[in-house]
């Protein structure tokens, strides 16, 4: 990795934000919160003082509502309350007609002069829009209801207006409805009141007519044809029959004659006779009249009765059972009668061929032939007649079919209009939507706003979320940290110690670190309260890291002052300058350009051999240094190696405290390397220059890699700082007022015998022996015994 690599460390998450990310920052909005609960009360408090007032000096308004059900009618089915196919369209329509400003206008005619309080004040092109400001109509979920509500200063109007509104809305359903129709039906109404008059005068042409031209008023649908023409056809028919009858009566007689003059048998030939030629008188002289037919009939029926009744009996009644004797003389008695009668009528038909004479029988067949000629000559001149007439008449019939296909064609006009008619009469009695009135409106006394829980409500919330709102913008405005306890809550970490402003002393080297130039000065009690803090705290901290953020924080002059402390303290101490970039300790001391740690990184050597010879003591005892060494171009790869953890152990091994200056956290990597090996690590933060988004970051930074961040020390704090929470209460023995003997006394004494010195009211002979403070007699004691590898936590 070269340096330009090195210059600024970059922190990738591909992945997504998880919950577990997200609770750190929950957290720390919630301490923000918490430190600025003031900002958040007073925001609560602004609020409930405008929800009071509000509440107080608000309009009373009073709701009252109705509810509509909206039923869609068709011509085959209504459809039910549990019917949505194809009805939410139409309830959408129908809520948004019933705030329509047609039907507005219409309700607000309606309303009575003491009901439009509403009003008053409006001009009238405004009305509309007041009332639909309060009207409000919405369809509950899944059904055909309509909830129409309205508010108004006074309850009596409130239940006027939606009254007016509803009933508006109904009659202009019915008239929307009902006009359409109506106009329809006064033009089809017109329409057959001129066809009804066109056909009367058609019917009363067509009964003129037929008056005039005697025609019968017969159907032609009976199949019944025109009586002149059907008395011609008759007529003809009668002709044809005429004819036919006079031809065979000349056969007959031709050939009677011819068998009388060849002297031949003519009763056969007179079977053949017409009745017109006697035939019912041969036939009652033969005994076969119609009298005696019918009669020979019932014989035969009876006889046939007797034989089925005979064979009936026969199988369950033996045959001398008296009924079976009966039907069997019955039988018998009537077989004998109908051969008797056949048998007589032959002999009489014999005799009759005896004697009747054969020229009788001719005369007779004369005698029919002259009467066929006669008919068939009366005949013809009839149907001649007929024919004439019909003739004449055909025009007649013509014109006749004519007014009736008319009258016809008009009466099935006027038969459909009447039923389009009575359809649209329907139609227009069963509109296509049906709105019921389910609940009616009424006057309700209780004001609907304001409502004293939803204004206490909304102030809570609002005076909560609009304190958080100027909470977080005051926090991304100001990115400082505003007091001690603000950052220790932030950052998760406590503060170890806050360091005033420095001046620069004089000299150079550890003429310059105020903890060994002005060990009994002012400045120099907030090391010794770090070095407490360290010393207390608990845990181990023998091998400490200090960072800051950002460059120019003062980690190397904290690092040189706490070093100080810790050695006036009797702690053998041992400072390791890894900031191989930027050396600030190692040029503070004067040791730029000697070897050190790049050295020792970069030998094959232990540490124990190759370390040794590069560490320099100074003129604090008890404090030793191995500044940076060489510049080299590798310093990350350096620190990351193994070389680095043998220096920190053998360290660790040979002295009481190890402190490491590394460069500033965010700027490169090395500090989190070296973080990875230590006890933990101290962040030097300036508040009135660092951010805080930088100070959480170099904090999280060091939390990532697996190193304890022991706390954070405020640096740098000026007079102005005490106005943010800074303020530092050192100073306190200044007043005491020291003789210049006491004063010189206490110069010579050591620096940890001079912190908790009594104040002296004598001179002291000789100097004091170290001090009796439990952290630091206890580490003087095992001073000698840190010469060991301690195991260290994983990185």
């Amino acid at each position: 990795m070269t340096t330009q690599e090195t210059n600024q460390v970059i922190y990738t998450d591909p992945q997504p934000a998880s919950a577990g990310d997200l609770i750190p920052v929950v957290m720390r909005l919630l301490r923000i919160f918490r430190y600025r609960k003031k900002v958040i009360f007073a925001t609560l408090y602004c609020f409930i003082l405008a929800g009071v007032a509000y509440y107080m000096l608000a309009t009373r308004l009073y709701e009252s509502s109705a509810k509509l059900l909206i039923v869609e009618q068709r011509l085959d089915r209504v459809s039910t309350m549990g019917e949505n196919d194809g009805t939410g369209n139409t309830m959408a329509t129908h809520r948004e007609l019933v705030i329509s400003p047609i039907v507005i206008k219409q309700a607000i005619r309606r309303l009575a002069p003491e009901h439009r309080i509403d009003l008053q004040g409006k001009a009238p092109q405004d009305w509309v829009k007041a009332i639909a400001r309060n009207l409000h109509a919405k369809i509950t979920r899944k059904t055909n209801f309509i909830d129409v509500s309205y508010r108004s200063r006074d309850p009596e109007t409130a239940e006027a207006v939606v009254n007016a509104v509803i009933q508006s809305y109904l009659d202009f359903v019915e008239k929307n409805h009902k006009g359409t129709a109506g106009e329809i039906i006064a033009v089809l109404t017109n329409e057959r009141g001129q066809l009804q008059e066109s056909l009367n005068q058609k019917q009363s042409e067509l009964q003129q007519f037929r008056k005039r031209v005697g025609h019968l008023a017969i159907s032609s649908d009976d199949g019944v044809v025109e009586p002149m023409i059907q008395r011609a056809i008759r007529l003809n028919e009668a002709l044809l029959d005429a004819q036919e009858k006079r031809l065979e009566a000349q056969a007959t007689l031709a050939s009677v004659e011819e068998s009388v003059r060849l002297g031949k048998d003519i009763n056969q030939q007179l079977m053949g006779i017409e009745a017109g030629l006697g035939q019912q008188m041969l036939l009652a002289s033969m005994g076969l009249s119609s009298q005696d037919m019918q009669l020979l009939n019932e014989q035969q029926k009876k006889l046939l009765t007797a034989k089925e009744d005979l064979q009936k009996f026969a199988t369950d009644l033996g045959p001398n059972h008296p009924r079976i004797i009966e039907l069997r003389q019955q039988i018998q008695s009537r077989q004998e009668y109908l051969s008797t009668y056949h048998s007589g009528a032959g002999q009489r038909f014999d005799s009759l061929g005896d004697a009747m004479p054969s020229q009788a029988i001719v005369q007779m067949l004369q005698q029919s032939v002259e009467h066929a000629k006669q008919q068939e000559k009366q005949l013809l001149d009839s149907f001649k007649l007929a024919r004439e007439e019909a003739s004449r008449h055909s025009n007649d019939l013509v014109q006749l079919r004519m007014l009736e296909r008319d009258v016809i064609r008009k009466e099935s006009l006027y038969d459909s209009l009447s039923k389009k008619i009575a359809s649209m009469d329907i139609s227009q009695v069963q509109a296509p939507i049906k709105a019921t009135v389910v609940r009616e409106p009424l006057p309700n006394p209780i004001p609907v706003t304001p409502q004293l829980r939803f204004v206490a409500a909304l102030c809570l919330l609002g005076g909560t979320f609009a304190g958080g709102l100027v909470v977080y913008v005051q926090d991304v405005l100001d990115d400082r940290f505003n007091s001690p306890e603000e950052m220790s809550a932030q950052l998760g970490v406590p503060l170890l110690a806050m360091i005033r402003k420095l001046d620069a002393l004089p000299g150079e080297g550890f003429e310059t670190i105020h903890t060994n130039a002005m060990p009994s000065a002012v400045e120099t009690e907030a090391f010794r309260t770090l070095r407490t803090s360290l010393s207390l705290s608990g845990d181990v901290c023998d091998r400490i890291l200090i960072s800051s953020s950002e460059p120019g924080d003062g980690k190397t002059t904290i690092s040189a002052n706490l070093a100080v402390a810790f050695a006036q303290a009797g702690k053998r101490t041992l400072v390791i300058d890894a900031d191989l970039r930027r050396p600030g300790f190692t040029a503070l001391v004067n040791l730029k350009g000697q070897p050190g740690v790049s050295d020792v990184l970069a030998s094959h050597e232990p540490p124990e051999i190759s370390a040794t010879p590069l560490i320099h003591q100074t003129v604090v005892e008890g404090l030793d240094i191995l500044p940076v060494g060489l510049r080299r171009p590798n310093p990350a790869e350096l620190l990351s190696g193994k070389a680095f953890i043998e220096l920190l152990a053998w360290a660790d091994s040979q002295y009481d405290r190890v402190i490491v200056d590394c460069p500033p956290v965010l700027a490169v990597s090395d500090a989190q390397i070296v973080g990875q090996l230590v006890d933990g690590a101290i962040l030097v933060v300036r508040p009135e220059k660092n951010h805080r988004r930088s100070v959480i970051r170099a904090v999280e930074s060091f939390q990532a890699t697996g190193c304890r961040v022991l706390g954070v020390v405020a640096n740098g704090l000026s007079s102005e700082s005490a106005g943010y929470g800074y303020g530092y209460g050192y100073g306190y023995d200044d007043g005491y007022g020291h003789s210049a003997k006491e004063s010189e006394l206490v110069a010579q004494m050591p620096a940890a015998a001079a912190e908790y010195a009594p104040t002296p009211t004598i001179p002291f002979p000789t100097p004091p022996s170290p001090p009796s403070d439990p952290a630091v007699a206890s580490s003087s004691q095992n001073t000698e015994t840190t010469a060991r590898l301690r195991p260290r936590r994983a990185g």
